[in-house]
């Protein structure tokens, strides 16, 4: 009786408390609120924050790839698009960190009473950074250093928001935020404090454009004495040993990197400490020896596998210092070509060579290391778009010199006499047969050594290997590989390898195979409707050698213009890309000399006289000079050398008359249609301009469908489309022809509507009238517009429903936080607009591009072409929906404007 009376009372003490607690107010200072929100905030929300942003931490650590070709950054960034696996818990912190706050501040006459807010305010301020969403960090940072001075979180908070002005680039604020810190490490015993801050200045120095590298140094090593983590103390190490190193003061680096070396449990950390501390070469004999005995050391051991071309750079290294070029560009290719994941290494070292190449001259060379380079570079690699520039024309200079060879060779083997020739094409197909036969031997012999060796086969896999992993066994992985060759001999390792015949064959093939009556003409015909005759595919037949040779003037007289072609335009490229002005030169005069009668020719010798000009070569340019005077008088060259402001007179002469179009063009936007009809009148019969001619003529034809009648309008658009078939405007006016009724459209003659299209005075005005159809781009790109996400989803291939519902699971794992609306309609009868709304403004539109496209759940279907995604503004999206003929316009809209 005793015992249920006590329990009664327990129980009952616990309502008690319990409906206290329940209904603890945030707005009164008593003892039980601030207990109940202090414990509730700190033990309960605040902690789940914590839990979330530690995850957060640990998947934004996988992601960053730290470059160990280059100096370490203090901190490592991972792409923004890259960042999608730990936004969930980004953004379940800022979650948490808001409910603490929300539920639980006590903030009262100014005064605030839970002691942990200020942690929540400053976990969703790193959340934010984090999240790369620098703007909104930078205000609750601020928010702390203004309301909470006196916290344990104000310094971090500082700190925090000198490295949020630096990521965006904001430098001289950074720098004043952190000076004011100053004076607090210095004073202050703060261990943590000193090791944010210093590690602070030593980023701004690493990354200011006024940054010191001494600075950068003496900060390290303030970090590093405050005693860091481990792993992050390690980095601090090898960076300021990088840092010594590049200064020459080998010693102090090299104190660094042991200790690196002996700390570190990152194998990538301590293979690059180890690759620095060896490179420390200062030329001598004795220094050599060592080194490269490790080296030697290393590339044998199995480990290093997968290090071996950083190796085979440090080689190369030692070659530069011994000023052996021959060698350093020895291992700088094998650096390449040993390269297995680290992309870093593999176009670090192929950029390297391509540079000694391309300063050589060698630009063959070079463009094959730049090629290589382009297919590993990382998109966060220092001046990547330049070098992709760079390998581009290379490129396309590499493609036109072997062109030029390609045409010489065929023609000198066409010039042989027949004898010679057929003499030729034995030898070919004989050397030929040669290397296939070679080729076939030594597989023979492989097949044999494998199935002398197939006895290795029959072994009994359980003796003596109990408990033993199979792979760890090697007489066991021998038998398999050798059983593999005896039943697939020796296969790629590629897709599909089990497939010896990897034909791809049809549902149309297989169909002809069933019925041989279903095969289609696969004969190819001419423009003159002449069958082409087909390639010879087999290099044992002759006609596989033959079939390009210019053997007749006219194929002769064809490969000649595709020589001089590729001549001009290599010459520009030496010239205006490659700055290399002798070999512009000697393209240009070989155009001259070879072709005196081609096209080019005056465009070349001009060219040979302004590089003379630009090279003081004065007596050349002068012969130059007069060539053209004796040849071409009345040229454009001739007119620049005498007036040297002649092109400028041009531009200002076509300018008047854009200036004039653009008249028009805003009379035509006022509807003023008989007065841009005149216009177009009074300008087509004198203009040579073939271009803004199209614009006139398609101008004029909407203007006289909108005085007239629709008839007008077909007439005039089908003039545009005749006599300016090749011109963007004629392509509008076919999507709007192709809209019209076949009955209506008259005789496709030129002459016959262009007689049309100038029935003005004979035409009468009837019924309705056509809507104008669009003439230029109906998109403007402004990035500060509010912006949706739009999908382009082709119906018939897949449900819309799982579509949507992808997308909400997409919101919820990556931006659970934010609260967008799915819509979805018809656009026509194939496709469906899903849209995603909204966004601020274009860069948060692109944030959420940038994840969505890489998303494995969307990527084949994207790839495909069944979605298709677009960032769009609000007025662009209006424009979309009600404007049909303009939606072509915007995917190169897109290209343009949001991935310039």
């Amino acid at each position: 009786m005793k015992r249920r009376r006590y329990n009664i009372f327990v129980y009952s003490i616990f309502g008690v408390l319990l409906m206290l607690f329940s209904s603890c107010s945030t707005s009164k200072n008593t003892f039980p609120n601030r207990a109940y929100h202090n414990v509730t905030c700190r033990y309960n929300v605040l902690w789940n924050g914590q839990q979330a942003f530690k995850s957060a931490e640990a998947e934004m650590k996988k992601l960053s790839k730290d470059n160990y070709t280059a100096t370490l950054p203090v901190y490592n960034y991972p792409d923004k698009s890259d960042i999608a696996p730990a936004l969930s818990y980004l953004d379940r912190t800022i979650e948490k960190s808001s409910k603490a706050i929300y539920k639980h501040s006590m903030l009262i006459r100014g005064k605030e009473y839970v002691k942990t807010i200020d942690d929540a305010y400053l976990l969703m301020g790193k959340s934010n950074f984090y999240k790369q969403d620098y703007v909104a960090a930078q205000r609750i940072f601020q928010y702390i250093l203004h309301n909470y001075p006196n916290s344990n979180t104000y310094n971090e908070a500082a700190v925090m928001l000198a490295r949020t002005a630096m990521r965006q680039g904001y430098y001289s604020l950074a720098d004043e935020q952190l000076e004011n810190l100053h004076y607090l490490a210095t004073n202050k015993k703060n261990k943590k404090f000193n090791r944010l801050f210093n590690a602070a200045k030593a980023e701004y120095h690493l990354t200011a454009p006024d940054g010191e590298v001494t600075e950068a140094i003496d900060y390290l090593n303030n970090a590093i004495a405050a005693k860091p983590e481990r792993e992050f103390r390690n980095r601090l190490h090898l960076i300021a040993g990088e840092l010594y190193e590049s200064l020459g003061q080998q010693e102090e680096a090299t104190q660094h990197f042991k200790q690196v070396i002996k700390k570190t449990s990152d194998y990538n950390m301590l293979f690059c400490a180890q690759m620095h501390l060896a490179s420390n070469y200062d030329g001598s004999e004795s220094a050599r020896a060592s080194i490269t005995k490790l080296f030697d050391k290393m590339l044998d051991e199995k480990k290093n596998e997968d290090f071996k071309d950083q190796i085979y750079y440090a080689y190369s290294e030692i070659a530069r210092v011994d000023d052996d070029l021959d060698a350093r560009k020895d291992y700088l290719a094998k650096s390449v070509s040993a390269s297995t994941n680290n992309n870093y290494q593999k176009t670090f070292s192929a950029i390297t060579l391509a540079d000694i190449y391309f300063a050589e001259n060698d630009y063959r060379n070079a463009q094959h290391y730049y090629d290589s380079a382009m297919l590993s570079i990382p998109k966060n690699y220092p001046n990547y778009e330049a070098l992709q520039k760079k390998g581009n024309f290379l490129k396309d200079l590499v493609l036109k010199l072997d062109e030029i060879d390609l045409q010489d060779s065929l023609q000198r083997i066409a010039k042989m006499s027949p004898s010679e020739r057929n003499q030729w094409v034995r030898k070919m197909i004989d050397e030929y047969t040669e290397a296939e036969r070679r080729a076939a031997a030594e597989e023979a012999e492989r097949m044999l050594a494998l199935q002398n060796a197939s006895s290795y086969s029959n072994i009994n896999v359980n003796a003596n290997n109990s408990g033993k992993w199979y792979f760890y066994n090697q007489s066991l992985v021998t038998a398999g590989m050798q059983d593999f060759y005896r039943r697939f001999g020796n296969r790629k390792l590629e897709d599909n390898w089990f497939i010896s015949n990897k034909q791809v064959i049809s549902f149309d093939d297989m169909m002809v195979m069933n019925d041989p009556s279903l095969a289609k003409d696969s004969v190819e015909y001419d423009e003159d409707g002449n069958p082409i005759p087909k390639r010879e595919t087999d290099p044992k037949k002759e006609q596989y050698y033959l079939q390009d040779l210019p053997l007749t003037p006219g194929a002769m007289d064809t490969s000649n213009a595709i020589i001089a072609n590729n001549l001009f335009q290599v010459g520009f490229i030496y010239q205006d890309l490659l700055e290399d002005l002798p070999r512009a030169c000697e393209a240009f005069q070989s155009l001259v000399t070879r072709f005196p009668e081609s096209e080019y020719t005056p465009s070349s010798i001009y060219m040979l006289y302004s590089l003379n000009n630009r090279m003081n070569n004065k007596a050349k340019a002068d012969e130059y000079r007069q060539i053209i005077f004796s040849k071409y008088p009345d040229s454009d060259f001739a007119k620049v050398i005498q007036d040297p402001d002649y092109y400028k007179k041009i531009a200002e002469r076509d300018k008047a008359v854009e200036k004039y179009y653009e008249t028009v063009y805003e009379q035509f936007n006022n509807k003023q249609w008989r007065e841009v009809v005149q216009a177009a009148d009074t300008y087509l019969p004198q203009s040579t301009d073939h271009n803004l001619k199209s614009k006139y003529s398609y101008l004029r034809a909407i203007s006289m469908g909108q005085i007239y009648n629709e008839d007008s309008l077909i007439r005039g658009l089908q003039h545009v489309v005749s006599e300016y078939g090749d011109e963007p405007v004629a392509e509008l006016a076919r999507v709007y022809l192709a809209s019209v009724d076949p009955a209506k459209l008259v005789d496709s003659n030129p002459q016959a509507a262009e007689a049309g299209a100038s029935e003005d005075s004979q035409a009468q005005p009837a019924g309705t009238k056509p809507s104008v159809v669009p003439v230029e781009n109906p998109f403007v790109y402004n990035a500060d517009e509010v912006h949706y996400i739009v999908l382009l989803v082709q119906s018939s291939q897949l449900p819309i429903q799982t579509v949507k519902l992808n997308l909400t699971n997409f919101n919820k794992a990556y931006f659970s936080l934010q609260r967008f609306n799915i819509s979805s309609f018809y656009i026509n009868n194939q496709q469906q607009m899903i849209t995603i709304s909204k966004f601020n403004n274009a860069a948060t539109a692109m944030d959420y591009y940038n994840i969505l496209v890489k998303d494995p759940v969307f990527v084949d279907d994207i790839t495909n072409q069944n979605i298709i995604v677009y960032p769009m503004s609000a007025t662009n999206y209006t424009a979309y929906y009600n404007n049909q003929l303009g939606r072509p316009f915007y995917d190169n809209f897109v290209k343009e404007n949001y991935f310039k």
